[in-house]
């Protein structure tokens, strides 16, 4: 599967089903708070299964502009090679 962020471009859900690549949603923004959801993006990249494909933003983050900090982006990235995803 490949995981995008939720919220993310709206093109990209498309593009990727018409791929043929079964599209799935990982946590990355909360509006309530107007800031990164950490904790459930951390939570959905550790359930997915591994060699997982993961869609991230690099920076400025589209649509919400927020964006992990160095020491999330360090976490994200040991999750995700120690999940032997692909980004």
């Amino acid at each position: 599967p490949i995981y995008i962020p939720n919220p993310t471009w709206g093109n990209h859900i498309a593009i990727f089903n018409n791929c043929g690549m079964d599209v799935r949603r990982y946590r990355y923004y909360n509006s309530k708070t107007n800031r990164l959801d950490y904790d459930g993006l951390i939570e959905d990249l550790k359930e997915a299964p591994e060699g997982s494909v993961i869609l991230l933003h690099a920076c400025a983050h589209n649509p919400t502009g927020c964006d992990p900090t160095m020491e999330q982006w360090k976490d994200i990235s040991d999750l995700i090679k120690s999940k032997k995803h692909h980004c």
